[in-house]
């Protein structure tokens, strides 16, 4: 009667045959020990045919994450936790004192240089910015003034007729008027009257 289980005793499904004779050559390894600080222990191993130089020093421990080196009396410490570097910590990192003070004349000589250029250039944009606005002025002035010449042209030639005709007519009216009037009643009416009475 089965039980469902395997035929074969000490055996799953998919395994290999039973027997290291049977597994295949077996390759020589090195096991190498690895300490953090905090106590912990690892153990990985290489194969022997692997350079030392190949083996790193330092690796991670799995346990904890903090670097763990062979030497188990002396484990690698961490250095003090940096976040944030500034600019100048890293450039200082490259640069000598020495070396910072010529680039940094350097740098201040190219930024004098431009500022001279600059400038001079917007001197000579001035000037020319003034010339053509005097140029425009002066056309402005001289199209104002065509005008208003013919204009002065114009009152001149019509200003003589006026005059001419403006005299004659009250002249001719007004000595015509006054001398008829007058005459005529001052000197016709007396003269009847006194010859009435006489």
């Amino acid at each position: 009667m089965s039980t469902g289980g395997s035929a074969i005793r000490g055996s799953r499904v998919g395994a290999g045959p039973m027997g290291e004779q049977d597994r295949g050559f077996k390759a020589e390894r090195i096991t190498i020990s690895y300490y953090c600080s905090a106590g912990h222990e690892y153990s990985p191993q290489y194969a022997a045919s692997v350079d030392a130089a190949e083996i790193p020093e330092m690796l991670d421990c799995p346990s904890c994450g903090l670097p763990a080196g062979q030497d188990k009396a002396n484990p690698p410490i961490i250095a003090k936790h940096e976040p944030y570097k500034t600019h100048l910590a890293y450039v200082k990192e490259r640069r000598t004192a020495s070396e910072a003070k010529e680039l940094l004349e350097e740098a201040v000589a190219a930024v004098r240089e431009r500022r001279i250029r600059l400038a001079e250039e917007a001197k000579v944009a001035a000037k020319e910015a003034a010339k053509a606005a005097t140029k425009k002025a002066s056309a402005a002035a001289k199209a104002a003034a065509k005008p208003a010449a013919k204009a002065v042209v114009a009152k001149e030639e019509k200003k003589p007729a006026a005059k001419a005709k403006a005299p004659a007519k009250p002249v001719a009216k007004t000595p015509a008027k006054t001398t008829a009037k007058p005459a005529t009643k001052s000197k016709a009416a007396p003269s009847a009257k006194t010859a009435k009475k006489k």
